[in-house]
């Protein structure tokens, strides 16, 4: 009763969701062995009952164990007979801040509520933040109002040039230029208004359609076409901020025009897109992309200013195998012709994956293929065989390097080994070359280690809800599989498993924004890091290695 009494005292003092798990003599559940969760939604700034609030329950590490609930009249929701575990509780109401359990801010990660056998988890208390919204008017250079404009938002980082796009889908103005975004968290957030003609009367082709657009450049608060001079906007709990108006100039927009040759299929057709290479504010640009003609030429007309990639991408209908080409370009206020995308078949590489120690049961490992430098892949994930072998099929030239599929804590094995040929891979990247018959000798080893501990706060209280991060040391910090993280849960404590041996750092922050995950989290910014580099706990980890560390967590918001 001690610790449970510890608890209520410290999620009491969260603002946000506060949560304090005590006992309670209802009745007991079907089964002794599950567990009762309960508690109430209420408004943060009168305090009232928020009825019909939608209440998630989702086991942390299994996504098919879940339950969902709506608070009554009075605000309470009820989950009974819950099997211990794991989980992360949400609360959604419209007009209102999600929140989490744990959770000190909006956009702050919550914590993971751990459930015991038999345990009661009562008297939970949610104060919903009322949302925020913006709205104003889009108008053209004779100040007649725009219809269809397209108002993209996004939540300012800390991290110059790595703004992200807040979840509020597309939104467009009326037909008297208006518009309105609502659901806002407390923050602060850029606006960028993007505008071309479509849909002209009388004008049937979509090139015809294109070239009639006036040529509007992309315009960002405070009116301004360049993103470096943008200016954001505060907003708090429930605030309505109103007449933010945009005024849309013309300007000149390039053409990019180009031929797609395609050697495998020569009378294939394809697409062609642009694609925004630079994160941030930069990609507020509209649609760019064009189908090639008979003569397999495209036209992409009203770019505007950047960088971009050009791309193209062919299924093989027989082999249902992909081909994808991309073109970095550089786009001024000039106009770029003769770009040539060829497609032609790539090289099939063959492996076979060995196991170090005994394989996991019910495990299938995903093995795919990343550029150096970049998050994404481009060449589709395999599945190992229940015989231990995989196939890459069209791999375009380029370099790689191979990397097992989804987050190294959520499985029980690592990437001991990686041979290409006769080089030894893994853990840098090696050329696929025209021609080559090379193939991958894979050892994967289920013999991870794990760290397991606790974080305080500056209070010296358990830190409910704070992010623990083990990053490796140089010279593995471009490795960004190697990053892993955990929350911790209402006792302060954390697991982190699948861990590969080496040198590391452990970090604990207190209350860091999560970031959305095509950039990454913010940790893996060396320039963010630094001011952090000296606080972290160094740590080596031999293979199978149980460890444990005491933690106490920094504080996100010092960061320059």
């Amino acid at each position: 009763m001690k610790s449970v009494a510890m608890l209520s005292l410290l999620v009491l003092s969260c603002s946000y969701a506060q949560a304090t798990p005590q006992s309670s003599a209802a009745a007991a559940s079907p089964d002794k062995q599950n567990a009762t969760v309960s508690g109430t939604v209420l408004r943060l700034d009168t305090g009232e009952p928020l009825k019909k609030a939608r209440v998630g329950l989702q086991n942390h590490g299994n996504a098919e164990t879940s339950f969902f609930e709506l608070t009554d009249d009075q605000g309470h929701f009820v989950f009974d007979n819950v099997p211990p575990g794991p989980y992360d509780l949400q609360v959604s109401r419209n007009g209102f801040v999600d929140a989490q359990y744990g959770q000190k801010k909006p956009g702050a990660p919550g914590a993971i509520l751990t459930l015991n056998p038999g345990q009661r988890v009562t008297d939970l208390v949610f104060k919903l933040w009322r949302a925020a919204a913006i709205s104003g008017h889009v108008y053209d250079e004779d100040g007649q109002p725009i219809a269809k404009a397209e108002v993209i938002v996004y939540r300012a980082s800390h991290r110059a040039g790595k703004e992200q796009r807040a979840s509020n889908g597309q939104i467009s103005t009326n037909d008297l230029g208006e518009y309105r975004v609502f659901d806002l968290a407390p923050g602060r957030y850029y606006l960028a208004v993007n505008y071309r003609i479509f849909d002209y009367r009388g004008l049937a082709s979509r090139e015809a359609q294109e070239r009639f657009n006036p040529g509007y450049l992309p315009i960002y608060y405070p009116n301004t076409s360049d993103p470096g001079k943008a200016e954001p906007i505060s907003v708090g709990p429930g605030d309505d901020v109103r007449a933010i108006d945009f005024l849309m100039r013309p300007g000149h927009l390039a053409t990019v025009s180009g031929k797609v040759i395609n050697t495998v299929d020569p009378t294939a057709g394809a697409a062609v897109r642009l694609e925004p290479r630079n994160a941030g504010l930069g990609d507020a640009t509209p649609q760019l992309y064009d189908f090639t003609k008979k003569d397999r030429t495209f036209s992409i007309h009203n770019v505007p200013p950047g960088s971009y990639n050009a791309e193209t991408a062919w299924q093989d209908p027989q082999a249902r195998d992909w081909q994808r080409v991309f073109r970095p370009l550089d786009v001024g206020s000039d106009d770029i012709e003769n770009v040539v995308l060829t497609i032609s078949r790539g090289i099939d590489i063959a492996g076979h994956v060995t196991w170090d120690g005994s394989p996991p049961r019910d495990s299938h490992p995903m093995i795919h293929l990343q550029p150096p430098n970049e998050r994404g892949f481009v060449v589709f994930p395999q599945s190992v065989k229940t015989d231990g072998t995989f196939q890459f099929k069209n791999v375009p030239e380029g370099n790689y390097r191979l990397v097992l599929l989804g987050s190294d804590s959520a499985r029980p094995f690592y990437l001991k080994s990686v041979r290409y040929g006769s080089a030894s891979v893994t853990d840098t990247a090696f050329a696929v070359d025209p021609g080559s018959d090379a193939s991958f000798d894979v050892v994967l080893s289920t013999r991870v280690a794990q760290l397991s501990g606790s974080v305080l706060n500056s209070d010296s209280l358990p830190a409910v809800g704070a992010k623990v991060v083990i990053i490796p040391d140089p010279p593995h910090r471009d490795l960004t599989y190697r990053y892993l993280s955990a929350t911790t849960d209402q006792n302060g404590k954390f697991s982190i498993n699948g861990i590969a041996p080496g040198d590391y750092k452990v970090f604990s922050w207190d209350s860091i924004e999560e970031s959305d995950e095509r950039y990454g989290e913010d940790w893996f910014d060396p320039t963010w890091l630094k001011p952090y580099e000296a606080k972290g706990q160094s740590i080596h980890f031999e293979e199978s290695d149980q460890k444990s560390v005491a933690l106490q967590s920094l504080t996100a918001s010092d960061t320059p």
